[in-house]
């Protein structure tokens, strides 16, 4: 059986007719009832209570009739009501996504892309005229961000480690990357996304050739402790040794053991 619809506070109060303020303002003054469900959310049959307190609550904010109105047009809609809804106000990257029904991840994805303008209040926020025409594009927004933020390297080499049954690590997508046959869809901080499109479609056996020559270095090479083990010295003598010697790390911070070897002459 089906569990019953449940409500948080921004479904509530559009729900109710009434702006997240006055929603807030409600729930200070005790006008609406406290959430039923895990104290966070109310359910369909606690929140039938309350519609037919609202001329209540109307007169107990102040505004008469007037301070409980008709639930804004959902974003996506074309309307002058629509526009109204944002006049004057200026919105965060969470309220934005949250007022076009979008995930929080997916307007920085659509600023990356150009689908979204820029925020032009203090590099953070949006001013109503940058976003009125927003609503009519949600579908176009929705198609060039994909569904899923993607993941950063670590993720993506779990995600082709259980993909392939093989021994992927980070710095694999990483030498994918470098190699032109993975290309980030976007950055989180500084750092490259790969969509599951991208990691979905990748040839098994090229992974498998990133993660064979991965292991062949390591059979190959040694790390600076195990290359001043290998000579008998401290770890500092050897890394002196190496620099002024010209020899430097490869890949993983490794030196091929060839040339630690030559190091003793």
């Amino acid at each position: 059986m089906a569990s019953e619809r449940d409500f948080g506070p921004n479904q509530l109060a559009q729900w109710l007719g009434l702006e997240p303020r006055q929603f807030r303002r409600a729930q200070a003054r005790g006008l609406i009832p406290p959430p039923d469900i895990d104290d966070e959310r109310w359910s369909l049959t606690l929140a039938k209570t309350v519609p037919d307190r609202l001329e209540e609550i109307a007169a107990a904010l102040g505004g008469g009739q007037s301070a409980v109105s008709a639930p804004a047009p959902r974003a996506g809609r074309t309307s002058a009501g629509s526009r109204n809804a944002v006049n004057g106000q200026v919105f965060g990257p969470i309220q934005l996504a949250k007022w076009l029904g979008l995930e929080n991840w997916q307007v920085p994805r659509g600023v990356q892309l150009g689908v979204i303008p820029p925020p032009d209040v203090d590099d953070k926020r949006w001013a109503e005229a940058s976003v009125t025409t927003l609503p009519e594009r949600v579908e176009e927004i929705r198609s060039a961000v994909g569904d899923h933020p993607g993941h950063g390297s670590i993720k993506a080499a779990e995600y082709l480690a259980e993909r392939t049954k093989k021994d992927v690590e980070r710095v694999d997508v990483q030498t994918l990357a470098a190699q032109g046959l993975l290309h980030p869809v976007a950055e989180f901080k500084g750092h490259p996304m790969y969509s599951l499109e991208s990691l979905d479609t990748l040839p098994e056996e090229q992974i498998a050739a990133v993660v064979r020559r991965r292991h062949a270095w390591i059979e190959t090479s040694l790390t600076p402790q195990e290359a001043a083990k290998l000579l008998g010295w401290p770890v500092g003598k050897f890394e002196v040794t190496a620099e002024r010697r010209g020899l430097t790390a490869g890949p993983l911070g490794r030196f091929p053991r060839a040339d630690v070897e030559g190091l003793r002459t």
